[in-house]
């Protein structure tokens, strides 16, 4: 039977303005991963910064929606000890 990763990982990022400016209280949320996933979502802090919390490594999509609804999307790996970084533009 093949080992299968069961172990927890965190996504950790921050989402920003087209400027670089931290946008708070966007909704961020996964939109794809590689198995099912629960419904798991974050608001970011005032700096924009948030964590998710994944079970299994691979490959997730990661979205926000900001207040005033602008999206912003990105791709990351989650696995090993340290946690994915991802960087959400909107």
């Amino acid at each position: 039977m093949p080992h299968s990763d069961r172990s927890t990982h965190l996504i950790t990022g921050i989402v920003e303005d087209a400027t670089g400016r931290p946008v708070p209280d966007a909704s961020v949320y996964l939109t794809a991963g590689p198995e099912p996933y629960p419904d798991i979502a974050a608001l970011s802090a005032a700096d924009g910064s948030f964590t998710l919390s994944v079970r299994g490594a691979g490959a997730y999509t990661v979205q926000c929606r900001t207040p005033d609804d602008r999206i912003g999307e990105a791709t990351v790996t989650a696995g090993g000890d340290s946690p994915a970084r991802v960087r959400l533009r909107v």
